[in-house]
């Protein structure tokens, strides 16, 4: 039975989860994953409608249309700010909406010890070792790799090619910027940013945003 979907966000990651949902869907006769439906988009903003037409995918208006929509149509966030991705999950866990989980085919996830939380999308490319532990509403992004041992919080975002070396702990909400390396065994606090290109060496506290080689808040 195909598994009824609405990607909430319609910007440009909502789009790349389109392209993973398509994936999916192409792969589905050799992966054995069930087909998606996707019924539609919904965004509070003024998304380019042009790109969406492109899809073939309607958008349904505003996040609010969720509400209305069937109760056996699951969701998933295509918004990179992790706080908010935090605020809608929260909204929709109250209508009690099921969040789906979408990794594409391309992604590599090791045999063992591998959990991935609900709501969390696993881009093109993407490369999971063993005994790594992914929250809720988490994204990996294009050529993102995690090694042994890893614990990623729940509404983490990983940027395209980051590496997150062995036993690194990202707390809730952590944004690892585009190309931005975290050696092993180190931890990064709640909410805090790494920028683009920097190298995580130490630790890093809650609440903070670093950048540079070795990073370092600012």
């Amino acid at each position: 039975m195909d598994t009824p979907l609405v990607i909430v966000g319609a910007g440009g990651f909502g789009r790349e989860v389109h392209d993973v949902v398509e994936a999916i869907n192409a792969n589905s006769a050799t992966t054995g994953q069930p087909l998606i439906e996707m019924l539609g988009f919904v965004d509070d903003g003024e998304p380019d409608e042009e790109l969406i037409d492109d899809r073939g995918v309607p958008l349904l208006g505003s996040v609010d249309k969720l509400a209305a929509l069937p109760s056996e149509v699951q969701y998933v966030i295509g918004i990179g700010n992790g706080s908010v991705r935090r605020r809608i999950a929260e909204w929709a866990n109250g209508l009690e909406r099921t969040a789906a989980s979408l990794v594409h085919p391309t992604a590599i996830l090791g045999r063992h010890g591998i959990s991935v939380g609900v709501g969390s999308v696993i881009c093109a490319n993407v490369a999971v070792t063993t005994n790594v532990r992914i929250g809720q509403h988490v994204h990996l992004n294009l050529a993102a790799t995690v090694g042994h041992d890893a614990v990623l919080g729940d509404f983490v975002t990983v940027y395209p090619n980051v590496s997150v070396s062995g036993a690194v702990v990202l707390e809730d909400e952590v944004t690892l910027g585009t190309g931005s390396v975290v050696i092993e065994q180190r931890r990064v606090g709640a909410r805090t940013t790494v920028g683009a290109g920097a190298a995580v060496v130490r630790d890093l506290p809650t609440d903070v945003t670093a950048v540079g080689v070795p990073a370092r808040p600012i």
